[in-house]
């Protein structure tokens, strides 16, 4: 009898674990959830903010520098860049979209700080590197492997951003931008592991995720996974027809659509 009593006390304090557990991950994701601030912050448009941009190569990169050429680095004082190990490409293009937001707010081109530099008028940015995810070539079976070690590559980067932070010591990024690579998916999942094991509070780290322009019927497979996992605060398509398919005719709003985005 005793035996089964402890028997029946362990399955009851396991189901209780998973229970609370499953309504934990349902007050974190932002899609089971309501929006929140930060109740002792004041309007985010009076204060500094961090914000975090995930870099893609090739086509993913070029859209970024568009969607960020009109980013005001008097509100977002400190920008940083995250990028996978072995991208050069998108390491170079960090600093010309520095180059082209930091020229509107200043007297020349030539003034563009490089990482690291603090400026009074246009803030810091920084470029940090994360494992790749999945290399080109590599077999799919070490995938989960590759892709767990860029998780917690992406958890670690988010903690040494928040450290390093030129608005407040140890404070989160206020936003995460990206609008598909497949790093971006491990850097959200990574913002949202944070959050659950409340390490960083739940109002920072709010996600956008923009959709590429080249998606007109459906979405790629960042987006798919991502919007189905309902882990970003944001989820914009530059397509109305796009909008229309996943949003259905139901009165949940799945997705959002501003138009283009990019020019």
């Amino acid at each position: 009898m005793a035996g089964l009593s402890a028997l029946r006390l362990l399955t009851a304090a396991f189901l209780l674990a998973i229970t609370t557990a499953f309504l934990r991950l349902l007050y974190v994701l932002p899609s089971t959830s309501r929006r929140r601030r930060n109740p002792r912050a004041k309007s985010p448009r009076t204060l500094p903010s961090h914000m975090v941009v995930v870099l893609g190569s090739g086509g993913h990169t070029a859209e970024m520098m568009s969607l960020l050429r009109n980013i005001d680095p008097k509100r977002y004082k400190h920008r940083t860049y995250i990028l996978s190990s072995g991208d050069s490409f998108s390491s170079s293009k960090a600093f010309e979209i520095e180059k082209r937001i930091q020229s509107r707010y200043t007297n020349s081109q030539s003034q563009t700080t490089l990482a690291g530099q603090e400026d009074q008028v246009t803030g810091v940015w920084d470029i940090k590197v994360v494992p790749r995810a999945r290399k080109i070539h590599q077999p799919l079976y070490t995938a989960p492997f590759s892709s767990l070690w860029c998780l917690i590559g992406c958890c670690r980067v988010l903690y040494e951003t928040a450290r390093d932070s030129k608005v407040s010591p140890l404070k989160y990024p206020d936003v995460i931008v990206t609008n598909g690579p497949a790093t971006a998916v491990m850097v959200i999942i990574a913002a949202t592991v944070l959050k659950y094991l409340a390490i960083a509070p739940l109002w920072k780290m709010k996600t956008v995720y923009v959709e590429s322009w080249a998606r007109v019927k459906t979405l790629s497979l960042s987006g798919k996974v991502l919007l189905e996992l309902g882990v970003c605060d944001r989820f914009v398509v530059q397509w109305e027809a796009l909008a229309k398919v996943l949003n259905g005719n139901g009165g949940d709003k799945r997705v959002d659509c501003k138009g283009f985005l990019v020019e």
